[in-house]
């Protein structure tokens, strides 16, 4: 008996201990945040793109304004559309790290094509200031990728980029593409397995709203500058030209007139008159002409600003519907894991609480026996 209550006692004393395990749960919602650091980068990376813009911006028009050249004007008015539509779209990415990245390769491909190309196909005698723009650009993205990254991780970036071959193209065009596939098998091929969070409910909407916001910004932009453009392209239209032809002309048409007319003093009333008549009707044609063409872009840029604000709002209407679904799935959940945490209770209280009280029990028992059979034995004491 005493060798049962010997491996008895021993197993029991674990089922207590282990007993403890039970009162171990978890809640997963399938959320992992974003650590700090990632945050950070996409905070200073998106600053750097409103600042580029805005250098970028106030450049072009530095360089449309002081130029006489209409060719000039209009390149600079393209400079600012595509760097600010490719600058949006390196940087608003989701992954932070790649939108870093695609940041300042576009910088760098920007202060390449400058410094490649002639001044005749760029900016004339104002390339020189798109240059240093340009360059201070690329260096101020290096600097922020170092202040960003850690020292082995900023390396790699950095030997990325120079390596990146850039398209080679025979004017100035400035476009960004998307190097979040390249950039992993870089880091693969280098021995770093890399795994990117997409972010809680939260940090994803706010994303959403975030670069929603960016690239409506952009697109208004864009079609005012458009606007721009068209202006000057219509002053060197070639439409202006046969204009100018057709009244000259008439002008030549008007002096034969003027001298056969000297000869026929009645009749220069009534043909000036009609004449007259003539030439105001062809100027207000060109003038509702213009009107009509200048109005239709102002509606067409108000429609596209609308739709761009319905969908942002149907965009977010959309996002905060499923944070309540999100939010609901939760409390769904709360009334089963209350009862299931009931349950380990109240077998946590029976394994602590009953089963020393029946082992005790037993024991009690075993031992009042045997001091009865040691008490009726012969020999015993009585």
């Amino acid at each position: 008996m005493e060798k049962i209550v010997r491996v008895i006692a021993p197993l029991a004393a674990a089922l207590l201990m282990t007993g403890c395990s039970l009162l171990k749960f978890s809640i997963d919602t399938g959320e992992t945040p974003l650590p700090p650091e990632e945050l950070n980068m996409r905070m200073m990376t998106r600053g750097f793109y409103y600042d580029m813009a805005d250098r970028v911006t106030r450049a072009a028009d530095s360089i449309a304004s002081a130029s006489p050249d209409a060719p000039v004007q209009m390149r600079a008015i393209r400079w600012k559309i595509e760097a600010t539509r490719a600058g949006v779209t390196a940087a608003m990415q989701r992954i932070p790290e790649v939108a870093l990245l695609d940041t300042w390769l576009l910088c760098r491909r920007m202060d390449g094509a400058f410094g490649r190309l002639p001044d005749s196909v760029l900016f004339g005698p104002f390339t020189p200031f798109a240059r240093e723009t340009a360059g201070e650009l690329d260096r101020r993205a290096g600097a922020l990728a170092r202040s960003l990254l850690t020292p082995e991780r900023f390396a790699l970036m950095e030997r990325f980029v120079d390596e990146r071959p850039a398209a080679e193209s025979a004017d100035a065009r400035i476009r960004s593409d998307n190097t979040t596939l390249a950039w992993v098998e870089y880091l693969r091929a280098n021995g770093i397995e890399v795994q990117y969070a997409v972010g809680t409910i939260a940090e994803v909407t706010a994303d959403m709203g975030d670069r929603f916001g960016s690239q409506s910004e952009q697109l208004i932009s864009s079609i005012g500058w458009s606007k721009d453009l068209l202006e000057i392209q219509f002053r060197q239209d070639s439409i202006r030209d046969r204009l100018a032809a057709q009244l000259d002309s008439l002008e030549s048409d008007f002096r034969r007139m003027v001298g056969v007319m000297e000869g026929l003093p009645e009749l220069t009333d009534g043909v000036m008159a009609g004449f007259n008549e003539r030439v105001a009707e062809l100027i207000g044609t060109m003038n509702a002409g213009i009107d009509n063409a200048f109005s239709d872009l102002d509606r067409q840029r108000m429609e596209v600003q609308r739709y761009v604000s319905s969908e942002r709002e149907a965009l977010i209407g959309q996002a905060q519907q499923a944070v309540d679904a999100a939010v609901q799935g939760a409390l769904d959940r709360v009334p089963g894991l209350v009862g299931r945490l009931l349950f380990y209770v109240v077998l946590f209280a029976l394994v602590m609480l009953g089963l020393p009280f029946v082992l005790g029990f037993w024991l009690g028992r075993w031992r009042e026996r045997a001091r009865r059979r040691r008490e009726t034995s012969p020999g015993g004491d009585r």
